[in-house]
């Protein structure tokens, strides 16, 4: 036999010698209860991996996790008794699951929470757990790729909003996934700040400032939420490139969606239906704003502070107290050489049936150009006079204002 028959030989030896024998095998995780100690004792005595289950009963916090394990709740509350967090996250791929916490401090500037992931808590998620009586609900703080699913937070409803803290603060992370939670009173749903790459995604958030608010906050996506009964629905401010799908703001005292000092974003297959004003512009540029649905809001639009280049069409406008309301120095254009928008009070003709006006859609600019620079004057709509001054600006150059103007307006309502 040669010397390699020998050597291929001594190798499927130890081959086989390896398997019969079987690696060792990792430890199975234990399945702890606290018991007399209390919950932090449990977790002071658990390793990495284990499982802590927390049966009926009052578990007292504050409790900080400083090891990857589970904490699942079976009935049990943790109850923070007022002071500060209850629960302080301080390594990496923690699971809160099915837990109820209540009770944290109310220093916002603490911050407060009642559950707070440290920036060493990266790929720590936090699921279906019920939270009450809250500083902040949960306060993701420089953390890498959370996940926060399934979650309730109520929130408070006492003193004015300010004074409140949000149902999820999102700070100076990256890559996180916010889905499926449902938040009701408190400041704002979602505060996303300085945060990047992340997904926020089948929330539903009422009673609230604003339902999801974005801040400083590039490359995000915010798809397939619902913010209804708040002051506002979605509030993007001095952001960029966020993509915005598909959302549904409904019954919102003020706006529906919000642009401050925006550029680049996506705003498609939105929903804005009852609000005080569907969307209003402020200093915000170069946004592609598509096939959304604007119905039945006080004002459809509204146009401020030079909010010019932005690509505006395929958008249904129905059945609002008024279309647009735009203050400017220049006529706005909308619309590109292929449509424009949908306009339900739109009376021209498409002779041609291509779809397309024959005729461009233009906003009663004189009458949206009065209310804005004096909102007194409302008390003045439907009448004699006003009606008066309306048709003869049509006639009058020297009483024509800059307006919005959709020169490619479409003749049948896109499909939603």
């Amino acid at each position: 036999m040669g010397f390699r028959s020998v050597l291929l030989l001594l190798v499927s030896g130890l081959l086989l010698a390896a398997v019969a024998s079987g690696a060792p095998a990792a430890p199975a995780p234990d399945v702890l209860r606290p018991a007399g100690k209390g919950l932090q004792a449990a977790i002071d005595a658990a390793r990495p991996g284990d499982v802590i289950e927390l049966p009926r009963g009052t578990w007292h916090g504050p409790v900080v996790i400083d090891k990857a394990l589970t904490l699942r709740g079976k009935g049990g509350v943790i109850e923070g008794g007022g002071k500060g967090t209850v629960i302080r996250v301080e390594a990496a791929h923690v699971l809160l699951d099915g837990l109820v916490v209540r009770g944290s401090g109310k220093n916002l500037s603490g911050p407060d929470a009642c559950i707070y992931l440290t920036p060493k808590a990266t790929g720590t998620r936090v699921e279906h757990t019920r939270l009450s009586d809250c500083g902040f609900g949960i306060w993701v703080h420089e953390t890498p790729r959370a996940r926060l699913i399934g979650n309730r937070i109520a929130g408070s409803f006492e003193g004015s909003r300010s004074d409140r803290g949000n149902g999820i603060q999102l700070f100076n992370a990256q890559h996180l996934r916010v889905l499926d939670n449902v938040i009701t009173g408190g400041r704002d749903g979602i505060y996303v700040s300085a945060t990047e790459y992340s997904l926020i995604a089948r929330n539903h958030i009422k009673r609230t400032r604003y339902g999801v608010h974005y801040m400083f906050a590039y490359n995000n996506t915010l798809r397939g939420n619902v913010s209804n009964d708040n002051f506002g629905g979605f509030a993007l401010m001095e952001s960029h490139h966020i993509k915005a799908i598909d959302n549904v703001a409904m019954d919102n005292t003020e706006h529906g969606i919000l642009f401050r000092d925006v550029e680049y974003c996506t705003i498609t297959g939105n929903r804005i239906e009852h609000n005080g004003q569907g969307m209003f512009f402020f200093s915000s540029t170069q946004n592609r704003i598509e096939n959304n649905r604007l119905l039945h809001n006080e004002v459809g639009a509204k146009i401020w502070a030079g909010s010019l280049r932005n690509k505006v069409e395929g958008n249904v406008f129905v059945g609002n107290r008024q279309q647009v309301q735009y203050v400017g120095n220049q006529d706005l254009v909308w619309g590109t050489a292929d449509r424009g928008n949908f306009w339900g009070d739109y009376l021209g003709w498409d002779q041609n049936g291509d779809g397309i006006g024959d005729r461009p859609y233009r906003v009663d600019s004189f009458t949206t150009h009065l209310l804005g620079s004096y909102p007194s004057a409302a008390l003045l709509m439907q009448s004699p006079a006003l009606e008066l001054l309306s048709h003869l600006a049509e006639k009058l150059p020297i009483l024509r204002v800059p307006t919005v103007i959709d020169e490619r307006p479409l003749t049948r309502r896109p499909a939603p």
